[in-house]
């Protein structure tokens, strides 16, 4: 957690020179791969939190892990939300064929590891066709972080209350930690924005945008003392995950292979 906290800048891919990227290619660094959308996340967040999310994620692990970043992806798949503008509607189809060829490109050019950071519920069942799809062509490792799912064991150790779900306590954690100032707490109302979804009915759109598994559990919370505790054990969590998953390429004699 230590190397995660000394504010070192990332390595963004997009502001290397052919020079700097054949110096990551010898040294076989990890590249991450962030990917989002844009979407509703209630009144009180922006509609590109999860690109927001998953890009930070992405630079800080790729900080402890010595990794670089690849330039965020933000049109993904939109589901119960894709009346409320602004939504990504990209066809689940032709999502997988892009980000299939990206990754294929980055392997084909030499990034040996390639880590998506996923910030969307909606991308998850695509993502991880494409990876197994992928895993079996060539020796690459591929890994997906969904980082919610991650984060929803600490949401009772640093809030007292169950997970929430969509644009409630963990992505509003998330935000506030990395982006405060786009965190419009005074437009939050749990009367009108929370709603906790029904398999009995399917409305569309939802008559709120803050997404609960449970009522009255998991509300966006805005202390943001509470927001950096939480975010930094997501961090130290899929840190010491990957590190392990990246030094286990070891025990692998003759190298990784489809």
């Amino acid at each position: 957690m230590e190397k995660i906290m000394k504010k070192e800048r990332p390595r963004l891919l997009k502001n290397m020179n052919t020079l700097q990227v054949e110096a990551l290619l010898a040294a076989e660094t990890p590249l991450f791969l962030p990917i989002g959308t844009i979407e509703a996340h209630g009144r009180h967040l922006p509609v590109g939190t999860d690109s927001f999310c998953a890009e930070k994620i992405a630079e800080d692990l790729s900080i402890a892990l010595d990794g670089a970043v690849a330039p965020t992806f933000e049109y993904g798949i939109t589901r119960v939300l894709a009346q409320t503008s602004p939504a990504s509607f990209f066809p689940e189809e032709l999502f997988e064929a892009f980000i299939e060829k990206v990754i294929e490109n980055f392997r084909s050019q030499g990034f040996k590891t390639i880590i998506i950071v996923n910030g969307h519920g909606g991308n998850r069942e695509s993502l991880k066709r494409v990876v197994r799809k992928l895993s079996r062509v060539r020796p690459t490792g591929l890994a997906v972080i969904n980082w919610w799912l991650i984060s929803e064991q600490y949401v009772e150790r640093v809030y007292n209350c169950k997970p929430g779900g969509h644009a409630a306590v963990e992505e509003t954690a998330l935000m506030l930690n990395y982006f405060p100032e786009l965190v419009e707490n005074a437009n939050y109302a749990s009367e009108t924005d929370d709603y906790v979804p029904d398999d009995g009915i399917w409305l569309f759109p939802p008559p709120g945008e803050v997404l609960l598994s449970t009522h009255g559990q998991g509300r966006p919370d805005f202390d943001p003392q509470k927001a950096e505790n939480f975010a930094g054990l997501v961090l130290e969590d899929l840190q010491k995950r990957l590190q392990r998953w990246l030094n286990s390429f070891k025990r692998i004699k003759g190298g990784l292979r489809p």
